[in-house]
């Protein structure tokens, strides 16, 4: 499972969240069956820093909505639709630190 790839969401609420890009090393991932993920929304507004705007490769924008992190089992993630670009995986790092930073 590599990081940054996208998938589409195996959840119930695939309406609102499309996608998950995984964000996990895998050298962590292919130990632990599972990675962590963030949701990327659909019709929802862009946050600075914190939510930003990524692309979806053939599917247009989407909201990576850092504030849902969570973990999944790789097994539930299927076909990925395609991988992050460089510019929008340069995004994550500041999103992560506007989450958990300190204030």
């Amino acid at each position: 499972m590599a990081q940054f790839r996208i998938y589409p969401n195996p959840g119930m609420k695939k309406s609102e969240i499309p996608y998950l890009v995984s964000i996990q090393n895998d050298h962590i991932t292919s130990r632990t069956r599972a990675t962590v993920v963030i949701p990327l929304r659909a019709n929802a507004l862009p946050v600075e820093i914190m939510a930003p705007l990524v692309e979806v490769p053939g599917q247009g924008l989407f909201v990576l909505s850092t504030d849902e992190i969570f973990a999944i089992d790789t097994a539930r993630l299927k076909h990925p639709v395609g991988m992050l670009n460089p510019a929008d995986r340069a995004k994550i790092k500041p999103a992560l630190d506007k989450v958990i930073g300190e204030y």
